[in-house]
């Protein structure tokens, strides 16, 4: 492990920020940070309506969206928002208060992401 990650992870641990928790997971799984990741976005949406609502507003910033419909352990639909990028905190803190904000708009949850580790 780098000097460089070994500083981020001191820096993360301890945090209580979803964002911050999740990147020093992911760390700590070897992750390398400074290659491009695929996270995926998830929102739960309660009806078709309100998924298709995020689900357009969504592509319409540029992300890669997928739409599942309710099964017997989730009563709502799952809607995932993907996208090639650094996982970089404060762009992931960004996003998590934008996409918390989007899907209060459209009557859903935002419910975190997470991403496949690239070393």
């Amino acid at each position: 492990m780098s000097s460089a990650a070994s500083s981020l992870i001191a820096s993360l641990q301890g945090s209580q920020d979803p964002d911050a928790r999740v990147l020093l997971q992911m760390l700590e799984l070897g992750a390398n940070l400074a290659r491009p990741h695929r996270p995926e976005f998830a929102f739960d949406m309660p009806s078709l309506e309100t998924a298709e609502g995020i689900t357009q507003a969504l592509e319409a910033s540029g992300w890669l969206t997928e739409c599942f419909g309710p099964d017997d352990d989730n009563p709502d639909f799952l809607v995932i928002a993907r996208r090639e990028m650094l996982l970089d905190l404060a762009v992931l803190n960004d996003l998590s208060r934008r996409f918390e904000a989007l899907a209060a708009t459209h009557g859903g949850v935002y419910d975190g992401w997470g991403a496949e580790i690239v070393e």
